[in-house]
Formats: structure tokens, sequence, C-alpha cells
């Protein structure tokens, strides 16, 4: 959709008057949400890469959760050490 066709949009004029009786600024609501809209899909798209190499290697869940955990722990306790 072409920029100025957006903007002349019936749904953008609706966005905006629904986003004006929250006392919100349209642009600036739409730029939020498009933001939360790919930090989900990173998220998703992060799941799925998990949920193959989970499959491929035959580990679970539980069992990743348990090496973060000992890495963590291990690289606390190395700058703990002086």
């Amino acid at each position: 959709m072409e920029k100025n066709a957006f903007y002349d949009s019936s749904l953008w004029k609706e966005f905006q008057r629904a986003a004006r009786k929250k006392r919100q600024d349209p642009a600036r609501l739409l730029t939020e949400y498009m933001r939360e809209c790919l930090e989900i899909w990173e998220d998703q798209k992060l799941d799925e890469e998990i949920q193959r190499e989970a499959r491929r290697t035959g580990l679970r869940e539980g069992n990743a959760v348990d090496i973060v955990r000992a890495h963590r722990l291990q690289k606390k306790g190395q700058r703990a050490a002086p």
C-alpha cells in the first residue's frame, strides 16, 4: 500500500480516532505496535530454531535449562574468583 493511500484510508482514520480517544499519538502508537510485532516474530523464529535443534540433538527443554543454569553458575564463580 502506498504511503498516501494508507494515510487516506478509512482504517487509518478509524485508528487515529481510537488512539486519540485514549490520548495517544496515533503514529507513535503504530510505531510501538510494529516494534512489538517484530520482536514477537524474532521470538517465534528463535523458538522454532530451538525446537529444531532440540529435535536434532534429542535434548529436552529441561536439559537446556540445566545447561544454562550450570553455565551461569560457572561464569558467576569465575567473576567472584580474584
